[in-house]
C-alpha cells in the first residue's frame, strides 16, 4: 500500500546524511578540487551558508579555505577513503557505490556508522563509547565526555603510546577529528553558541545507537519457556522476572537480564550453574566471542544444562563495575504466542550503568 508520507526514520536518515548527501549529489556532475585536491573556494563557501553553524562568517566573513571547517574536511577525506567519492585529477566524483546509497537514505546512514563502529581498532572502542554515553546520558560538555570515555577505553585496555594512563585532556583533543565526522555523518550535533557548548546525539544517531535489541525468537507449537526470577544484587529491591524459550541458548538469558536493567551489551560476562559469583571453571558459561581458556560459552542450548526449578544461577556483567544478578528457575511452562526472551516484570528502578561524573 502507497503512503502519502514519510516514515520518522526515513526523514532521520534523510535530515542526518543532508551533507553526505549534498557532496555526493555534487559529485554526480563533478566537483571541483584545487592543486592540492581540496574542495575549492565556493563550494566550501556554499557549505558554510547551507550549516552556518560550522562557520561563524558574521564574524569572520565568507571561509576561502576547506580546512576552516574541518567537519566538512573531514566529511570530504572520509568519503573518499570509503570509496563512495573518487578523485579524478582535479574532480570529485560519486562512485558507483556511493550513487546506490545516494538513493537509499537508511542504507547510507547505516552504512556510514558502520564505518565508525566497525574494525576493532581505536577509533570504532572510542566511538562505541562516545555514542553510548550520550545516547544514555543526553548532551554532555566535550570536557565531561573525555574523562568518562577515558575511563571506559581504559577499561578495555586502552593505553596511551608507551603503556601510560589515557588523560582526559589529551584525549579530549584526540577524539576531535572523530567528533567532526560524527557531525558531517549526521550522528552528533553540537549545540548553539552557548558558555559551555555540548554534544548531543542527533534523532537519527539515537536510533542507531539503541540498536536492533536482543535478538528474540517467535514461540513455535509445544515450546516450553523457563521463567527465572533476576535478583540485582548490588541495589536493594531491584528483581525482574524473565522466560526464555528452553531452546534458546543461555546467551538469550543474559540478553532478558541486559533488557531487565537497562545496560549496554557491551562487556563481558559470566554464568555459574551452582549460584556461586566467580566460582569453578566448571560450572562457568561466559560471553561466547571472548571465553577464557577452557571455560565453556554461554552460547549453549538451556535445554542442554539439565537446570531444575529452584536451580540458582550466579551471572556478573562488566568485571570492571562487577554487576551481579542472583537468578532463581522458577518454574516451566508452556510457551506462549510471542517472542522470546521477554521480560515479564520488573520491580524496582535499575541505577543507571554508568553513574554521571559531577563537575
Amino acid at each position: 500500500m502507497l503512503r502519502g508520507v514519510m516514515s520518522d526514520e526515513r526523514v532521520d536518515s534523510t535530515e542526518a546524511t543532508a551533507l553526505v548527501r549534498w557532496l555526493l549529489e555534487g559529485g554526480l556532475a563533478g566537483i571541483g578540487l584545487t592543486k592540492t585536491h581540496a574542495l575549492q573556494r565556493a563550494v566550501v563557501r556554499e557549505a558554510a551558508e547551507r550549516w552556518p553553524q560550522w562557520w561563524n562568517g558574521d564574524l569572520f566573513g565568507p571561509p576561502n579555505r576547506e580546512a576552516e571547517l574541518p567537519v566538512l574536511e573531514a566529511t570530504h577525506a572520509a568519503l573518499r577513503e570509503t570509496r563512495l567519492l573518487r578523485r579524478q585529477r582535479e574532480t570529485l566524483r560519486t562512485t558507483a557505490r556511493g550513487r546506490a546509497l545516494l538513493a537509499d537514505p537508511d542504507t547510507l546512514l547505516e552504512a556510514l556508522h558502520e564505518d565508525l563502529s566497525l574494525g576493532g581498532d581505536f577509533q570504532a572502542s572510542a566511538w562505541s563509547s562516545i555514542e553510548g554515553v550520550l545516547h544514555e546520558f543526553g548532551p554532555l560538555p566535550d570536557e565531561q565526555l573525555a574523562v568518562i570515555v577515558s575511563s571506559l577505553l581504559r577499561s578495555e585496555g586502552w593505553t596511551e603510546t608507551g603503556g601510560a594512563t589515557i588523560d582526559p585532556v589529551t584525549l579530549g583533543g584526540a577524539l576531535q577529528p572523530l567528533l567532526w565526522l560524527a557531525e558531517g555523518y549526521g550522528l552528533l550535533r553540537r549545540s548553539p553558541r552557548t558558555e559551555t557548548p555540548t554534544l548531543e546525539v542527533t534523532p537519527a544517531g539515537h536510533r542507531l545507537a539503541a540498536g536492533p535489541g536482543p535478538a528474540s525468537s517467535p514461540a513455535a507449537p509445544g515450546d516450553t519457556a523457563l521463567v527465572f526470577d533476576a535478583e540485582l544484587v548490588n541495589v536493594r529491591g531491584v528483581a525482574g522476572r524473565l522466560a526464555v524459550l528452553e531452546r534458546q541458548p543461555l546467551t538469550a538469558l543474559h540478553d532478558a537480564i541486559q533488557q531487565a536493567f537497562g545496560w549496554w551489551d557491551d562487556h563481558l560476562y559470566s554464568f555459574w550453574l551452582d549460584g556461586s559469583f566467580f566460582g569453578d571453571d566448571e560450572v562457568e558459561r561466559t560471553t561466547p566471542d571472548a571465553p577464557d581458556e577452557g571455560v565453556a560459552t554461554a552460547d549453549v542450548p538451556i535445554a542442554e544444562l539439565g537446570l531444575e526449578i529452584g536451580q540458582r544461577i550466579g551471572y556478573v556483567f562488566d568485571f570492571g563495575d562487577d554487576w551481579r544478578v542472583r537468578v532463581t528457575v522458577r518454574e516451566r511452562v508452556g510457551a506462549e504466542a510471542d517472542e522470546y526472551p521477554r521480560v515479564l516484570e520488573l520491580r524496582g528502578t535499575p541505577p543507571p550503568q554508568y553513574a554521571a561524573i559531577e563537575e
